[in-house]
């Protein structure tokens, strides 16, 4: 049986790496980054950043990093699509991910929506190198900001801030973040979130994974932000069946920048079915679609 291309792909990358790892004794992850520029690149964007999402869980697995490293899934990265779709409107939208990591989740976004142009926010210089060389590879264009996205900037402002942000607490002081905890360390999560939502214009949107639990514990800063700053037009729970434990469950929060009071019934609060069940999904989307429709009635 033929190969596919996204096979092809995967394999000249695989064989790449291997040569590189072998000859210059380098990091997998850094031979990553030096072969997307070296391989033969014809295709589809979806082929070719498939082929680069095993080749990365591939060095992944051979060469273990930290669990805010790993790519968020294609599934909970065409939702994330799916919402920002459903807010940018045909229109085209400045859309800047927050901890963009490799890039991969503002790739999947770039896939499904055509009108949005890309930036990105990495601190890992490791990451920030794969993704510069993954817009090569894919040829899609990505400015690239290699700060902390905590710390104060000049990034432009867009329209549209999404991110996969990484769980666990600050090691630094957080200073003007309205969910900053007065005493101690403060979660990463938080400050990321209202770091993204500070660089999104007006009315803007944000469209971010986090802890389920977020709402939940240590949520005094959090509800605070969202009952001054910003207001809360979802908060969905994404399937327990593709996380470990209950502990690490994620959602999907989306968050417009600005608070504006609204009635309960205009929040849309629930689980994502699993997406292995194709029947539930679409009846899940046509629900999405069917509460955008009303909201954007509204506004």
């Amino acid at each position: 049986m033929a190969k596919t291309t996204m096979e092809q792909v995967y394999e000249e990358l695989i064989k790449r790496i291997d040569e590189i790892v072998k000859n210059d004794e380098k990091p997998r992850l850094e031979a990553l980054a030096e072969s997307l520029l070296q391989v033969n690149a014809e295709g589809s964007v979806s082929e070719l950043r498939k082929a680069f999402q095993f080749a990365y869980l591939y060095q992944v697995k051979e060469e273990p990093v930290q669990s805010n490293h790993q790519l968020t899934p294609d599934a909970i990265g065409y939702l994330v699509a799916h919402i920002v779709d459903l807010f940018t409107e045909g229109k085209e939208k400045e859309l800047l991910d927050i901890g963009s990591g490799t890039g991969h989740l503002a790739m999947t976004v770039k896939e499904m929506v055509d009108n949005v142009n890309l930036s990105g926010v990495e601190v890992d210089p490791a990451l920030a190198e794969i993704n510069a060389n993954l817009c090569e590879f894919l040829k899609v264009p990505m400015y690239i900001h290699p700060q902390n996205v905590i710390e104060p900037s000049r990034i432009p402002t867009a329209d549209v801030a999404v991110g996969d942000l990484p769980v666990g607490y600050y090691p630094l002081p957080a200073q003007n973040y309205k969910t900053a905890f007065e005493e101690g360390q403060s979660y990463a999560h938080l400050l990321m979130l209202e770091a993204g939502m500070n660089l999104i214009k007006d009315d803007g949107i944000g469209v971010f994974i986090v802890p389920s639990n977020m709402l939940e514990e240590n949520n005094e800063t959090i509800k605070k932000y969202i009952s001054e700053d910003a207001t809360l037009l979802m908060f969905m729970n994404l399937p327990a069946t593709i996380f470990k434990t209950e502990k690490q469950r994620k959602s999907i929060i989306v968050l417009k920048k600005g608070f504006s009071p609204i009635v309960n019934n205009e929040v849309l609060i629930g689980d994502v079915p699993d997406f292995k069940n194709a029947q539930k999904m679409q009846e899940f989307l046509r629900q999405l679609n069917d509460w955008y429709e009303q909201y954007s009635r509204k506004q």
